[in-house]
């Protein structure tokens, strides 16, 4: 039987393997591929689809991303209100979870509302006529709270009965996870602001046509000034045009990820859900990756690179978290910490 050591060696060589083999594959092969994937989803002169796969996986796809961080704050809620501090820091801080898991769940339900607007004001509406819709933007805001307030609530409700133990353990996957979802959105952000790649909607558009089509076209791994060439041009309505890699939706999707740390954090021994764990999150990940290439909005090497920071962090915040090193230690002959033997994986 393999010990930890060369079980950890094999994990992250075959890891890397894969990764490298996919990053390879969309390096040369990345317009190619969302060619055929978009050939009977985008027609030319298309940025928006109509494809419901695609268009369902857009408008749901980062709901992992924002109900990890619901979950944070109740988390924070109960945690903090089964304490002895003083009651009126108590309820502070219970009130404090509550707005954070409020305001979390209620991006969800904006991008319920908003993605779907955005195909209808652009397939009916002249960009000069979007300010159509402005005024009902109270509206949906309110909608969107109002829904959250209601989740939020249900779920305070259903996990008011967890015992204090229980919270003080998912007060660290609380940490964890948030640290995941930080270092994952950060550099997601600051690498689609320093790209500025173009998406293969753009390019394909009617607009992005007008200035080049598909001579805009840049790999991964290439930056240009292209977003800043054509800043004064009608693309940039698209206020997302050159916001291609890597991809936002799958980073957020992969926050999912971060659910495989509750198998050490609660030492979940039934090997149904703790495959459960690693499955979903993966089998997720892995249909918004494909979504966003149907519908033309990202490249595998945006939805490779994007998923592969969210579970990078995760594994990273895994080890630091719940196993203080240990895989690392294993790797290079230290011994492993037999208190952490029952949460191993």
């Amino acid at each position: 039987m393999l010990d930890e050591g060369k079980k950890t060696w094999i994990s992250v060589s075959l890891f890397f393997a894969v990764f490298t083999g996919l990053l390879l594959v969309a390096t040369f092969f990345d317009l190619e591929i969302d060619r055929i994937l978009t050939s009977h989803s985008l027609a030319a002169g298309d940025f928006y689809t109509d494809d419901i796969y695609a268009n369902f996986f857009e408008a749901v796809g980062m709901f992992p991303s924002y109900a990890i961080k619901a979950f944070i704050g109740i988390i924070v809620m109960w945690l903090f209100f089964r304490t002895t501090l003083p009651s009126a820091l108590r309820y502070l801080l219970f009130a404090a979870g509550f707005v954070f898991a409020l305001h979390a769940m209620a991006g969800f339900f904006r991008d319920l509302i908003e993605y779907p607007l955005a195909h209808i004001v652009a397939k009916y509406a002249l960009f000069e006529q979007k300010e159509l819709y402005y005024p009902l933007k109270p509206y949906f805001y309110a909608i969107e709270y109002f829904a959250s307030f209601l989740t939020v609530t249900l779920a305070a409700v259903l996990s008011r009965k967890i015992t204090y133990e229980t919270w003080c353990k998912l007060a660290v996957f609380a940490v964890a996870a948030y640290i995941v979802l930080l270092l994952t959105g950060e550099t997601v952000s600051a690498l689609k602001s320093y790209v500025d790649r173009p998406r293969f909607r753009s390019m394909n558009s009617t607009l992005g046509e007008s200035v080049g089509g598909f001579g805009l076209y840049t790999r991964w791994y290439e930056v240009t000034d292209n977003a800043k060439i054509l800043r004064g041009t009608l693309l940039t309505e698209y206020k997302d045009a050159f916001r291609s890699f890597p991809s936002g939706h799958t980073s957020n999707a992969g926050a999912s990820y971060t659910l495989i740390m509750l198998i050490p954090c609660l030492e979940i021994k039934d090997k149904r859900v703790r495959a459960a764990l690693w499955t979903l999150p993966t089998l997720w990940t892995g249909l918004t990756a494909i979504g966003r290439m149907v519908a033309g909005a990202h490249f595998l090497s945006d939805v490779l690179l994007g998923g592969t920071f969210a579970f990078v962090y995760m594994i990273l915040a895994r080890e630091v978290f719940f196993f203080r090193g240990s895989h690392v230690k294993a790797m290079f002959g230290g011994k492993k910490d037999p208190l952490l033997e029952e949460k191993r994986f």
